[in-house]
């Protein structure tokens, strides 16, 4: 049995290009990794809005799926099949009719640039590619001071059919350590719909990573005639640490330790990101070795489980000795070491 493409983009068979967009918009939005964490490890439902789109989207096959259920690569959807000369494939439909057409576009190729190639940059003043599914979102205060929606929702109004309100964005910049930590912070603007000043409460959750987004479900532009209100994305920016460079869930900080106790092996502390750590340095320690301190990284989100944090050895070469190290150095030297 063939997909149905209007049904996972949420649409009736009559949705004009604009209301198909639109809902692929919202949908890629709200299933995005970067909001979604089951998607993030899976991306199933991601693929499938993306492939959705990608055929509704196109005229030709538009056409073809609404009059015959045919999707490419899909081969349910046919009785029998072959190929044609020049690498077309050829497959008779249910009216019993032979159809030819390429494979060259699959729907698991599409561009993205070609929807969000428009990006604008964020409040912060960094731009972001073309793919990012968050850019092209008013913010409140832009909103605002258009006294009222986006040039696209003002062409829209005067439609009497149900429409969902605009998304927003909002850019929140937080510590390193309330990444670690989580929390609540209290973002405040002026309401879009009623212009009255509005303080929003924000849970920011313990391991929260640059640049994720944290969607707010209604908290965006009213909807017109009925329809439901959009939803307000929270952009989070992680300031940088003096001390620790974070990958993914685990952090690393470089440790420099003296000659010999790289060569006898001991033990150094290094600052943790909860207290300083003790770490035992085994015997002949090369530099630029890693040390790995299970669980000492970030929190998983919504989980007890954590990263590691990775201890980079530097091993500190001093640049004066007195009189009586040099005496030793030299019989070390004569040992071959």
């Amino acid at each position: 049995m063939a997909k149905d493409y209007y049904k996972t983009l949420g649409l009736k068979k009559s949705a004009s290009k604009e209301e198909i967009k639109r809902a692929f918009r919202k949908l890629a939005r709200k299933y995005h990794p970067d909001v979604n964490a089951n998607e993030a490890k899976s991306g199933e439902k991601f693929k499938e809005i993306n492939e959705a789109y990608s055929l509704l989207s196109d005229d030709k096959k538009r056409e073809m799926y609404d009059k015959f259920g045919v999707v490419e690569g899909d081969s349910s959807t046919y009785q029998r099949g072959g190929r044609a000369p020049g690498g077309a494939r050829v497959q008779r439909g249910p009216d019993g009719n032979t159809y030819y057409y390429s494979t060259s576009e699959t729907p698991g190729n599409f561009d993205f640039s070609e929807i969000f190639g428009n990006s604008r940059n964020s409040r912060r003043g960094q731009s972001s590619g073309g793919n990012d599914f968050f850019n092209d979102l008013g913010d409140i205060f832009d909103v605002f001071s258009n006294r009222g929606g986006s040039t696209r929702a003002r062409s829209t109004r005067q439609q009497n059919y149900p429409r969902e309100g605009e998304d927003l964005r909002y850019d929140m910049e937080i510590s390193f350590m309330d990444a670690f930590l989580g929390g609540k912070r209290q973002v405040q603007y002026k309401d879009p719909a009623t212009g009255s000043n509005q303080t929003l409460s924000v849970t920011i959750p313990r391991g929260v990573r640059d640049d994720q987004k944290l969607r707010l479900k209604g908290k965006g532009m009213p909807g017109e005639n009925g329809g439901s209100p959009g939803d307000l994305y929270i952009a989070i920016h992680v300031k940088n640490h003096k001390l620790f460079e974070r990958d993914g869930d685990d952090i690393y900080i470089d440790q420099e330790i003296p000659f010999t106790t790289a060569a006898l092996g001991g033990k150094t502390q290094v600052p943790g990101i909860e207290k300083d750590i003790n770490v035992s340095v085994p015997e002949g320690t090369k530099d630029s070795t890693i040390l790995r301190l299970k669980n000492k990284g970030f929190y998983k989100i919504n989980s007890e489980e954590r990263g590691n944090q990775l201890v980079r050895v530097k091993i500190k070469v001093p640049k004066r000795i007195s009189k009586k190290q040099k005496e030793l150095l030299e019989q070390l030297k004569a040992t071959g070491i």
